[in-house]
């Protein structure tokens, strides 16, 4: 529970993290859409005094520096020392014919012009260069802002708030992603470091099992002995296909496909299995090998390990679920251009309900309940890794199919 606490703090801390870094960016951005828009002046008191000839109270303004004024929609003018307005452009009646005390040049230096905000520059002569708009847009206090510049914030906050939203969501999923990723790979080190501790430990057994079955001369010991080697067998299978399974369903393993003669590999699968059966259980089984001729040493891409482990869960799903015994047949043949691979048994078979889960796309990933648990669920695994098609059905003898196809 601490380790589960600390996770989930972490998390909890990473996305913190992201949003600060988020809301540092989104302060960035507005700094320079202000750094761009700070100037709301349209003409700089430069280009007009660049633009201006004559002195000594007799200036004049060229003409195309006169229509960007206008355009603009600004106005400007220049008092001299005494604040006797010496030149105007553009300028509002009601700033005509006027003079200006020091305390009115530190009033609209600082505020406004009677309601109109201006800026104050200094030119060479001494006097003072105003340029003012004449529309109210701007609003001068410490800092100043045109209201378009204000509109414009407006209108992209609502779009950086749903930016920073969609940012938010994703770094969330892939911090998710990343942590799920982290706890599968765990638990997948875990499962195959159990897998690896119970294999020796069970071979002992199974080895003991041997040597008492064929040393013992005690039939009730023999008995014993044979129960224990089937069900160490059957554990032996369990932790295969737990191990397998969860690097499939995980994707961490590495199962490389490569061509293979699938005739010379199933006859190798079934060979191996005959050999390990003892003599009873020979004798309750049959198997019945049938390779169509056109597909004799033909090559298929597949990978060996998971392929052999589907092949031997079916086989050894048929001898489970058949102890009276039956026939294991495995064919391969072509159908319509497709190649086939049908393992399949003539033995007692399974209800069609149960047939109706298995066959159902989600039945790999669902919980395992009651017979036919682990098995067949990696044979599905097995085939959708191939990309192949699958179908367990019930055969023309009553017993229990799987058809793979691809």
């Amino acid at each position: 529970m601490r380790i589960r606490g600390e996770r989930r703090a972490q998390f909890i801390i990473n996305i913190l993290l992201c949003a600060i870094v988020i809301l540092f960016i989104d302060l960035i951005i507005y700094s320079i859409i202000v750094h761009e828009s700070q100037d709301v002046y349209e003409t700089s008191a430069g280009e007009i005094m660049n633009n201006m000839t004559g002195d000594k109270g007799k200036f004049s303004l060229s003409v195309e520096e006169s229509v960007k004024l206008h355009s603009n929609n600004e106005f400007a003018f220049i008092i001299d020392k005494e604040g006797k307005t010496v030149w105007s452009e553009n300028l509002p009646d009601d700033l005509k014919n006027r003079q200006y005390t020091l305390q009115d040049v530190a009033k609209f230096s600082r505020y406004y012009l009677e309601d109109y905000p201006v800026h104050t520059y200094v030119v060479d002569d001494g006097g003072l260069l105003i340029i003012g708009k004449l529309n109210s847009k701007i609003w001068k206090y410490t800092l100043e802002y045109d209201v378009n510049n204000l509109l414009l914030f407006v209108k992209i906050t609502p779009l950086v708030l749903v930016v920073n939203i969609i940012l938010l969501i994703f770094i969330s999923l892939k911090l998710y992603k990343s942590k799920q990723r982290r706890r599968e790979e765990e638990r997948v080190e875990w499962i195959a470091g159990v897998s690896h501790d119970i294999r020796t430990p069970l071979a002992i057994i199974l080895g003991n099992a041997q040597m008492i079955l064929n040393e013992s001369s005690d039939d009730r010991i023999k008995n014993k002995a044979e129960i224990i080697d089937k069900q160490g067998v059957r554990i032996r299978a369990l932790v295969e296909n737990l191990n397998l399974s969860s690097k499939l369903d995980f994707g961490t393993g590495r199962f490389i496909k490569k061509q293979v003669q699938m005739s010379v590999f199933i006859r190798k699968i079934l060979t191996n299995i005959i050999n390990t059966l003892d003599e009873d259980t020979v004798s309750k089984f049959e198997f019945d090998l049938n390779i169509e001729e056109g597909l004799q040493g033909k090559t298929f891409l597949i990978n060996e390990e998971l392929v052999e482990r589907a092949i031997i869960n079916l086989i050894n799903n048929s001898m489970k679920y058949n102890e009276e015994g039956c026939t294991i047949s495995i064919n391969l043949n072509e159908n319509n251009k497709n190649t086939v691979l049908e393992i399949k048994d003539n033995g007692q078979g399974v209800n069609r309900d149960f047939l109706q889960k298995i066959n159902k796309k989600s039945y790999a990933f669902e919980k395992s309940m009651g017979n036919h648990g682990l098995g067949l669920k990696i044979v599905k695994k097995v085939a959708g890794y191939h990309r192949w098609k699958i179908e367990f059905l019930e055969n023309d003898e009553g017993g229990f199919s799987c058809r793979m196809q691809w």
